[in-house]
C-alpha cells in the first residue's frame, strides 16, 4: 500500500486506483474536498484542496504522527533503504508461510526481499526449503465452491486492490519473475478454476501473461486475458481509471465465448510472400529502370570499389550531382531524383571545393541544386555504424540506420551515395554472412525508398578489386570499379586518366567500360575539354612514356653492370645503347634522347654516379636514377596546381607538400576557379588505408 493509499484509508476517503479524495479539514466526513497521490519520491505526497485553504504542512504533519509517511531525514543523516510494504503469504489455514518485503530508497529502484520466519519470531532473508504458494491463497480457496473468478496480477498491492473490490485477486512473489519458482503449486491451487490475467502493459507483463495462460490451461482452467484500456506504458490496475463494475463488464466479455477448456485460437503461421505468375496474364512485363542506365539499377544497392587515389569520392559526388539535375553522367543517362551524397571522411569545406568544380564542369550554378542535392558530412563523427553484430554473428540496427532512413524519406530521396563502407559497417568483412546481411540492409533501404543505393568501398592492401569476403560481390546486383588505364606492363602512363568498368552487372552487359579524365578537379569526357588541351594530353602521355622507357632500360641496364654516359661520341651512350635493348620496346635513338635530357634537367637522373665496382675495387660511373619524380612534357591539370603551390609559397603561403611521384600527382581537393587551385586544401586521405597508400 502506498502513502497516498494509506493516508486516503486512514481519513475514510475514496481511492480511485492513482489518487485518493478525503475530507478537508474543517469539513464533514462526508466532505471530499481534498485529493492526494503520491509524489515521485516513495516517501511523499501532494495534496490539493479544492474547497478552501489548506494548510498543508500541518496536514503532512498529522500523517507522519500517525506513520503514515515517514518523518522527515535530518539534513546530516544520509538517505537510507526504507520499509514501504509487506505482503505476507499465508496457507490454507492462515499461518504465515513467508512475506514479501518492498524497500525504497530516493534515487534507487525499489527492491524486494523474501523473508521465512526463523521460528523465534523473527525472520531469515531466503526462501530456501520453502514451497511457494499463491498470494491471499485463502481467498482463492474459499471461493473454490462458487466458483468465483479469480484475478492474477504481477504483484500483492494489485492483488489488495482487487480484494478492496470485492473481487479475489491474487499474486506471485517477484511478479513475472517468479512463475517458474512455484509453478506445479500455483497451477494446482488454481485447477479447474475460471482465470482472468491482467497484464502489465509492457512486453514483459504480456509474455508473464502468455506462459501463465498456457500453464492453466493444461490443468483444465477457463482462462481469459484483459487488458485493460486506457493504460499507459509500463501501467497496470493500480493506475487504471476504471472500477470494479467496468473490471467486470470486461471479463464478461472476455469470456463469453469462451469454452471451458478452450485454448486461445493459434495465430496463423507467416508466410513467405509468395507470388502467383498466373496474375500476370495479360499483362506487360515492366520496363527495368535505371539511376544510371545500365549501370546503377533503381531499388538495388550497388557497389563502388576502385584504386587507391582515383577519385571514387569524386565520382560519386559528381554522379549525384547529375542524377539530381538529370543530367547525363559523362554521357551516361540518369534518371532524374533528389540525390544524397554521404561521406565520414570529407569534411564541409571540402565537400564546397569538391561541389563548386561540379557545378563549374557542368555549367551550373550552385544554386541549381537547392532542394536536388543534399551533400552530408560525417566526418569525425562516432557511431556512424549502420548495424552491429553479437557474438553469435546476428545483425542489429542502430540509430544510426534509423537516422539516414528517416532522411531518405524526409527527402523523398531517390539517389543515395554512401562513402564509405568502412565507416557504415561495424562487422567482420571476412565473415561472408555478415556482409551478406549488411548487403541486404542496402537492398531494404533501396527498396523502402525506391531509391537507388550506391555504395563505396576500397580494395585491399593486394590490390584486389575490393577487401573481404566474396559476399561483397555475390550480394549485389552490380558492382563498378574505377582505374586508370595501364599499359602492356601494369604502368600508368597518364595519371589523369580514368576508365570505369562494370565489374559485375545481372542486368547489363558485363565488362563495359567508359573512358574519361580528370580536369580542374572535376571528370569529364575527351569529347568535352576544352579546345587546344587534346595536344597537350597527347604530349604530355608521349613524353611520359619515353620517360618511363628510359628509366626501365636504365634500371636493365646497371643490373647488368654496364655503364651509360650522356656523352654522344662515347660507345656507352644511353640513348643508342637503350635503342637496341628489347626493353625499349621499339623506341628511337632520338626519343631516347629527348627523355634523357629531359630526366637530366629535372634531376631525375645524374652523371657520373658510381655503378658497379670492378674486380680490382675500382668503380665503374655513368648515369643512375637518382629521384622518383618524372617530368612531363606538357602542364597537366595536376601539375598547373604544383606550380600553383610553389608560387603560393614564394608569396608567403603555407605550401602543400606532396611525396615523391613516378608521375605527376592526383589532387583531389577543389581549387577556385579563378585562381587554379587552393592553398587551405589539406591533402585527401579518403583513399588511403591506415595513412598507407593502396
Amino acid at each position: 500500500m502506498t502513502p497516498a493509499e494509506a493516508i486516503t484509508r486512514h481519513f475514510g476517503g475514496d481511492w480511485n486506483g492513482s489518487w485518493g479524495a478525503i475530507p478537508t479539514p474543517g469539513h464533514s466526513p462526508k466532505d471530499r474536498g481534498t485529493t492526494v497521490k503520491d509524489a515521485d519520491t516513495f516517501d511523499d505526497v501532494v495534496f490539493h484542496c479544492h474547497n478552501g485553504n489548506l494548510d498543508w504542512k500541518a496536514l503532512k504533519d498529522d500523517c507522519r504522527k500517525a506513520g503514515l509517511i515517514p518523518e522527515r531525514p535530518r539534513p546530516d543523516r544520509p538517505a537510507q533503504w526504507q520499509h514501504t510494504g509487506r505482503y505476507e503469504y499465508t496457507d490454507a489455514d492462515g499461518v504465515t508461510v513467508y512475506q514479501t518485503v518492498r524497500i525504497e530508497k530516493p534515487g534507487e529502484r525499489k527492491k524486494f526481499i523474501a523473508q521465512q520466519p526463523n521460528g523465534q519470531g523473527g525472520w531469515i532473508n531466503n526462501l530456501q526449503g520453502v514451497e511457494r504458494i499463491l498470494y491471499r491463497l485463502p481467498d482463492v480457496l474459499a471461493g473454490r465452491e462458487a466458483d468465483e473468478i479469480v484475478y492474477l496480477v504481477e504483484g500483492e498491492r494489485k492483488a489488495d486492490k482487487l480484494a478492496d473490490w470485492g473481487l479475489t485477486g491474487t499474486a506471485i512473489a517477484f511478479g513475472a519473475q517468479g512463475w517458474n519458482k512455484g509453478a506445479r503449486n500455483y497451477t494446482s491451487a488454481l485447477a479447474g478454476r475460471t482465470v482472468v490475467i491482467l497484464p502489465d502493459n509492457d512486453e514483459p507483463g504480456r509474455a508473464f501473461a502468455e506462459t501463465v495462460r498456457q500453464a492453466l490451461v493444461h490443468v483444465g482452467c477457463r482462462v481469459a486475458i484483459v487488458t485493460l484500456p486506457g493504460l499507459p506504458e509500463k501501467g497496470d490496475i493500480i493506475d487504471w481509471r476504471g472500477s470494479a463494475d467496468d473490471l467486470r463488464d470486461l471479463t464478461d466479455a472476455a469470456l463469453s465465448d469462451r469454452a471451458p477448456t478452450e485454448t486461445a485460437a493459434k495465430p496463423a503461421p507467416d508466410l513467405l510472400p509468395l507470388i502467383d505468375p498466373g496474375a500476370w496474364h495479360g499483362m506487360v512485363a515492366p520496363i527495368r529502370q535505371w539511376a544510371l542506365q545500365d549501370w546503377i539499377p533503381a531499388r538495388q544497392a550497388t557497389y563502388l570499389t576502385g584504386a587507391g587515389s582515383a577519385g571514387k569520392s569524386l565520382l560519386a559526388q559528381q554522379m549525384a550531382t547529375c542524377i539530381a539535375i538529370g543530367r547525363p553522367f559523362l554521357g551516361i543517362e540518369t534518371r532524374q531524383s533528389v540525390a544524397i551524397y554521404l561521406t565520414c571522411e570529407d569534411d564541409a569545406d571540402e565537400l564546397h571545393r569538391r561541389q563548386a568544380a561540379i557545378c563549374t564542369m557542368l555549367g551550373i550554378d550552385l544554386r541549381d541544386l537547392s532542394g536536388k542535392l543534399h551533400l552530408v558530412s560525417l566526418a569525425g563523427a562516432i557511431s556512424n555504424e549502420l548495424a552491429v553484430f553479437d557474438p553469435q554473428g546476428r545483425m542489429g540496427t542502430t540509430k544510426a540506420w534509423e537516422t539516414l532512413r528517416a532522411t531518405v524519406a524526409h527527402t523523398a530521396a531517390g539517389f543515395v551515395a554512401l562513402d564509405n563502407v568502412a565507416h557504415l559497417f561495424a562487422g567482420n568483412e571476412n565473415i561472408r554472412n555478415q556482409v551478406a546481411a549488411f548487403c541486404g540492409l542496402l537492398n531494404r533501404l533501396a527498396v523502402d525508398g525506391d531509391a537507388s543505393v550506391l555504395f563505396i568501398g576500397h580494395p585491399n592492401k593486394a590490390g584486389d578489386a575490393y577487401s573481404g569476403s566474396t559476399a561483397w560481390e555475390n550480394q549485389v546486383r552490380s558492382r563498378i570499379f574505377l582505374d586508370r588505364p595501364q599499359d602492356a606492363e601494369g604502368d600508368v602512363i597518364d595519371p589523369d586518366a580514368r576508365q570505369m568498368s562494370r565489374a559485375k552487372a545481372n542486368y547489363a552487359r558485363n565488362g563495359e567500360t567508359v573512358g574519361f579524365r580528370w580536369h580542374q578537379w572535376a571528370f569529364v569526357q575527351e569529347a568535352d575539354l576544352p579546345t587546344g588541351v587534346h595536344a597537350e594530353i597527347a604530349a604530355v602521355a608521349q613524353g611520359n612514356a619515353e620517360n618511363e622507357r628510359f628509366l626501365k632500360c636504365l634500371a636493365k641496364a646497371t643490373e647488368e653492370k654496364r655503364a651509360v654516359s650522356p656523352n654522344k661520341t662515347a660507345s656507352s651512350y644511353a640513348p643508342r645503347v637503350f635503342a637496341a635493348m628489347p626493353t625499349a620496346g621499339g623506341l628511337t635513338e632520338k626519343a631516347l634522347t629527348a627523355a634523357m635530357e629531359r630526366l637530366l634537367h629535372l634531376g631525375v637522373i645524374r652523371n657520373g654516379e658510381r655503378i658497379y665496382q670492378r674486380d680490382n675495387r675500382q668503380w665503374v660511373t655513368g648515369i643512375a636514377q637518382v629521384s622518383e619524380v618524372a617530368p612531363t612534357l606538357a602542364p597537366t591539370p595536376a601539375q598547373t596546381l604544383a606550380r600553383e603551390c610553389t608560387k603560393a609559397d614564394s608569396l608567403g603561403e603555407e605550401k602543400v607538400h606532396q611525396p615523391a611521384r613516378t608521375h605527376p600527382p592526383i589532387y583531389k581537393y577543389i581549387g577556385d576557379k579563378d585562381s587554379g587551385w587552393s592553398p587551405e586544401a589539406p591533402f585527401d586521405y579518403s583513399d588511403y588505408d591506415e595513412g598507407m597508400p593502396l
